[in-house]
């Protein structure tokens, strides 16, 4: 029967470990660790089957599972933490339900006996992998999933409630083993304690199960209310630019507009002078004129050819003025892609007060940044460069922010990552501390048959 159970035991819990390296996926596919992972879950179940040893494979299976996501996949410990304790779990609830189900109708189950423990599993795995496909097609979505293991407070929350859990269900297995629900049986009548135990079991694995899909169920959704209030947050900051930037506008062509009534008065004066040959005074007529536009006309600059792109870059430009930091662009609304001028802004803008933060720490005579985007054949191409104090912060071979309120500004990071990677694009960070100089990209392809400029 050991030869059937370890190639069902490997195939349920390689399906996760392939379904996190799909949502973190890595350069390199590292079969090798991958490989051990298998061989340790292998090796726990082909060894640890007497009952007064068995309660070690929770904790083994939980760590060995951790491991493997972490150097597996791209996942840091706390997420492979999360993805290796639930795949263990759902495979222990899964067989205690049956098990305490099995008791119940059939009377003379033996849940301690090493065959009928292994026949049992070889049910109910492929069971519990369905109903976690099932699950994650549905209310556990991808991109739900992924969003919640990036918000770090949510995440902790549920992996101590997995750890906590765990502890439980060992305690409960240990009771199983010790006192077989067969025994509990006399004259095919459940003594008092075996209905209570059947009653304590079946409470505690389905609400170890449901309890962990709640808690992901609700951090998800708490994941997507901060989403929700960041992203209010930045169309309140671009309201206020575009408020700001039609008020500059306005300026400009009120001032325009005093200008122009005073020059027809002015051009017909230098009209009568150029008529009479007074030169010079015709000259001093046009420096007068000039002084007058300079002092009177307020220029009004062009940072883009979009007013909404100009309205963030304008407030940009007085925030670098204000911190004495050296600003460029030549920036191009982006077209002919699935990206909205309101996702280029919410790209920009997070990346833009990233340098200024960045451009803080350094002295003002290297403080500079550049932004650039361009419209090629077939990518468009956001591009933001800028000087930094040359410490990289760098986990699991990505940066990461180092403002106070990590978990807002760290998922404004990921949010971005995810609307060029929702657009078939991708993310470029290079970060070269000799120069101090920090560069971000964003790529995104231009749609199929209109890859021309």
């Amino acid at each position: 029967m050991i030869y059937i159970v370890i190639p069902v035991v490997l195939l349920y819990y390689y399906s996760f470990i392939f379904y996190y390296r799909k949502l973190f996926p890595v350069q390199k596919r590292r079969p090798i660790q991958v490989m051990i992972v298998l061989a340790i879950i292998a090796a726990a179940y082909n060894f640890l089957n007497p009952t007064d040893i068995r309660w070690l494979r929770l904790p083994i299976l939980m760590v060995t599972m951790t491991v493997g996501l972490r150097f597996s996949t791209g996942m840091d410990w706390l997420q492979a933490a999360y993805g290796g304790s639930g795949s263990v779990l759902g495979a222990y609830c899964g067989r205690g339900i049956f098990a305490v189900a099995c008791a119940f109708i059939l009377r003379n189950y033996d849940s301690s006996n090493v065959e009928t423990y292994n026949a049992s599993t070889v049910l109910v795995l492929p069971l519990v992998l369905v109903f976690f496909t099932i699950l994650y097609k549905t209310i556990l979505s991808d991109d739900k999933i992924k969003l919640f293991l990036y918000n770090r407070n949510q995440l902790k929350f549920v992996v101590t409630y997995e750890i906590a859990a765990a502890a439980n269900l060992a305690v409960i297995n240990s009771g199983r083993d010790l006192f077989p629900l067969n025994i509990l049986f006399s004259d095919n009548i459940l003594s008092p304690y075996g209905i209570w135990y059947v009653k304590v079991g079946l409470g505690a694995y389905s609400l170890t199960l449901g309890m962990l899909i709640y808690a992901t169920y609700q951090s998800i959704k708490s994941t997507e209310l901060l989403e929700y209030r960041w992203r209010m947050e930045m169309l309140e900051e671009q309201y206020d630019r575009q408020v700001r930037h039609y008020i500059s506008y306005q300026n400009y062509t009120e001032s325009f507009r005093a200008f122009k009534h005073d020059y027809k008065s002015m051009m017909v004066s230098l009209k009568s002078l150029i008529q009479v040959n007074e030169n010079e005074k015709a000259l001093k007529l046009i420096d007068d004129m000039f002084d007058e536009m300079q002092n009177k006309v307020m220029v009004h600059e062009k940072y883009s050819d979009s007013v909404v792109l100009d309205a963030m870059l304008q407030d940009l430009v007085n925030i670098c003025a204000e911190n004495r930091i050296h600003f460029s662009s030549s920036v191009i609304a982006p077209y002919n892609t699935e990206m909205s001028v309101i996702d280029a802004i919410r790209i920009f803008s997070n990346f833009a007060n990233n340098a200024v933060e960045a451009c803080q720490k350094v002295p003002a005579s290297e403080r500079f940044i550049e932004i650039i985007s361009t419209n090629e054949q077939q990518w468009v191409t956001l591009q933001v460069v800028n000087s930094f104090d040359g410490k990289m912060h760098i986990q699991n071979g990505k940066f990461y922010t180092t403002k106070s309120e990590k978990q807002s500004h760290g998922l404004g990071l990921k949010i971005v990552e995810q609307i060029a990677e929702s657009l078939g694009g991708f993310v470029i960070y290079k970060a070269d501390s000799e120069s101090r100089t920090f560069l971000v990209r964003v790529h995104i392809p231009k749609l199929s048959g209109n890859q021309t400029n």
